[in-house]
């Protein structure tokens, strides 16, 4: 049995730790709460922006024009985990890009762990970029990434861009989700249109080429939001889990001090009554 002063430290540790994992446990609920707190709004300006282009085709009188790629190649967008403690999350989307990935295809990472981890199963990106760790940063990682993305486009490398991530569901692993960003999808668009032509003091194919830009970064904002959600709700189930290991540990750990105090308490009754009798047998106490 160690000792108890040992065992005292260790349940000093032990207290430490549970505080830091429940601190990672709560903060990673706040960023999922605020995350799903956001979305409803990013995909009601996508809705907004998907009505304008379609707006804007009836006054062009065409469908969406593509991409004017020479000899472009496909684009997939993978939105991973930035920083770990995150389970099994990484490994899912990584399995799941890697089903969809072609020999020509270019792979963008947005996600440092994810990264990293891609590159250890030997699928170097062509492109990566830090994950967004708070709701705030989300917009600049979807407009670093836009712009990105429409430089290659300009110099007709890029004919179809998706993009994939994992959607949040409550209580659930996250759901993997593939979605087309470039071309857009006329059939999709068409849905929204309206039976009137809007006034515009704009020339078609610009109020397009701008409505276009709003809808791409609107869906790559609400891609970023959404990873952030599942990559804090994976978090969070993994803190959780701590917590309760740490937690047992710390109920043994405390058993052990309990019982280690009640022996040492013992050892020194018996020194206490063995000193006792050698001082009686020497006849320094009275019998």
């Amino acid at each position: 049995m160690p000792r108890l002063s040992d065992i005292q430290g260790r349940i000093a540790s032990m207290g430490e730790l549970l505080s830091i994992v429940g601190a990672m446990r709560s903060l990673a609920g706040m960023r999922v709460q605020e995350a799903q707190r956001a979305l409803p709004g990013i995909r009601r300006y996508a809705g907004a922006m998907e009505a304008g282009i379609a707006g804007a085709l009836m006054l062009m009188e065409r469908q969406a024009p593509g991409l004017p790629a020479r000899d472009g190649r496909r684009v997939l967008i993978v939105c991973m985990a930035e920083h770990g403690f995150v389970a099994g999350f990484n490994e899912r989307i990584a399995e799941a890009a890697e089903a969809e990935l072609k020999q020509r295809d270019l792979l963008f990472v947005v996600g440092s762990r994810g990264t990293s981890l891609l590159f250890e199963r030997g699928r170097e990106a062509a492109w990566t970029e830090p994950m967004a760790t708070r709701l705030a940063a989300a917009p600049a990682t979807a407009e670093r990434l836009a712009k990105e993305l429409y430089a290659r486009i300009a110099r007709g490398e890029v004919a179809r861009v998706e993009v994939m991530f994992g959607r949040h569901r409550q209580g659930r692993q996250p759901a993997m989700e593939r979605r087309l960003l470039l071309p857009l999808d006329a059939a999709t668009l068409g849905k929204g249109r309206t039976r009137q032509a809007p006034l515009s003091n704009l020339k078609p194919e610009a109020l397009f080429e701008k409505l276009a830009a709003e809808y791409v970064f609107a869906l790559l904002t609400e891609a970023c939001v959404e990873s952030i959600a599942s990559e804090n709700a994976a978090r969070f189930a993994a803190m959780q889990s701590a917590c309760d290991n740490v937690s047992k540990k710390l109920e043994q750990l405390q058993g052990q001090a309990r019982q280690a105090r009640q022996e040492e308490i013992t050892t020194e009754l018996v020194d206490l009554v063995t000193g006792c009798e050698a001082m009686r047998g020497r006849g320094l106490l009275p019998g």
